[in-house]
């Protein structure tokens, strides 16, 4: 083989394993989740990293039916391909989150915020910021179960993006391969979470497997004590899956959840 050729067969191989990478995901059943319920409280739910609304559906559902205001929004770089995602920092994330804070206060007097794993991450940083009804974690982050993740600043010197497992039911919800440096970014987010956890002093309830395969369990425990609320709990699962409430078949997580915004309505 000649060496344009071999150039040509290099470049398209290069195509053929970053196609991932710039590939969009479908749009049905990954846009914004929104429902009113004037003069009820209002739930913010955020999803996680490389996620789409689609991973809190049933649960927006679920609050919806209970009569909240829930408002799922899309988070800056997601549901579009990873090469969007790559272009945004946490901060981008954030300003989402807060946009739709803001929306969420127009219509309510009481707005709690639920996350899940990053999405939980984002919500503490709200409640440092703003006076909410209650928050929510589910896999909040402080140490990640793949320690080479430390290393993903350094990384994304020379790997643009590495391989995300997705299950089979996911498909087309969540993106295949995450960029290097939304790994790093990441690690930004937990580290000034880490910072800001005393400021947050609303009532918190933490969900956490202990076969978080994603998350180390030991994070539950690290925001129990670096937390500055008073009221404050860990709800323990043994959930196979890192977002949890996608394995609660029984509904049994989506209960507490609730029984725990009722329980802080007034």
């Amino acid at each position: 083989m000649n060496l344009p050729r071999l150039l040509i067969c290099l470049v398209l191989l290069t195509a053929c394993s970053s196609a991932p990478f710039f590939t969009p995901l479908p749009q049905d059943d990954n846009g914004q989740f929104y429902a009113e319920h004037p003069g009820r409280p209002a739930v913010l739910i955020i999803h996680g990293l490389s996620a789409t609304p689609w991973e809190v559906k049933t649960l927006s559902i679920y609050l919806a039916e209970h009569h909240y205001t829930v408002l799922a929004p899309v988070l800056a770089g997601h549901g579009r391909s990873p090469a969007d995602l790559e272009a945004t920092t946490w901060q981008d994330w954030y300003t989402n989150v807060n946009e739709s804070y803001a929306r969420l206060a127009a219509v309510s007097t009481h707005v709690f915020v639920i996350g899940v794993s990053t999405g939980g991450s984002l919500a503490l940083e709200l409640g440092k910021e703003y006076p909410l009804a209650g928050i929510v974690t589910i896999g909040a982050p402080v140490t990640l179960r793949d320690t080479r993740t430390k290393y993903a600043k350094l990384a994304s010197n020379v790997l643009r993006w590495t391989p995300h497992t997705v299950l089979p039911e996911e498909e087309g919800h969540y993106y295949p391969v995450l960029p290097t440096k939304t790994i790093a970014e990441l690690n930004k987010l937990i580290a000034q979470t880490v910072a800001d956890a005393p400021s947050v002093k609303e009532p918190v309830l933490l969900i956490q497997s202990r076969v978080d395969p994603t998350v180390d369990p030991s994070s539950a425990n690290d925001l129990y004590l670096m937390l500055g609320s008073q009221d404050k709990r860990i709800l323990w699962l043994d959930s196979v899956t890192h977002t949890v409430i996608r394995d609660d078949t029984q509904g049994a997580v989506l209960a507490d959840i609730l029984k725990f915004l009722n329980a802080r309505e007034k």
